[in-house]
């Protein structure tokens, strides 16, 4: 393990109709995301493509990682006014 500064993050890629709904949020849920704050989300850039989800402190307990999936599909889905998040569309990354 040579890289000890990578982080594990579950996040969605970030699509152009995602982007979209970003820029124009639910009332009241940008805090959600706007990097005030590391309770909620984040978007990270990784390579040359954005991601919204959180990053997991190390040794998570891997029985919480579904826990984490379903909170970031849940806030998403606050943001953008319901939209639609398939469970295979939530990846883990290590950044």
């Amino acid at each position: 393990m040579d890289e000890p500064n990578k982080r594990l993050f579950i996040g969605i890629k970030i699509t152009k109709s995602l982007q979209d709904d970003l820029d124009n949020p639910a009332p009241g849920t940008k805090h959600y995301f706007d990097g005030s704050t590391n309770e909620y989300l984040q978007i990270v850039n990784l390579r040359e493509e954005k991601f919204i989800g959180r990053y997991i402190n190390d040794g998570f307990p891997a029985a919480n990682i579904n826990d984490v999936s379903r909170n970031v599909c849940s806030i998403v889905k606050l943001i953008t006014r319901g939209r639609r998040i398939e469970e295979n569309e939530v990846h883990i990354y290590s950044c």
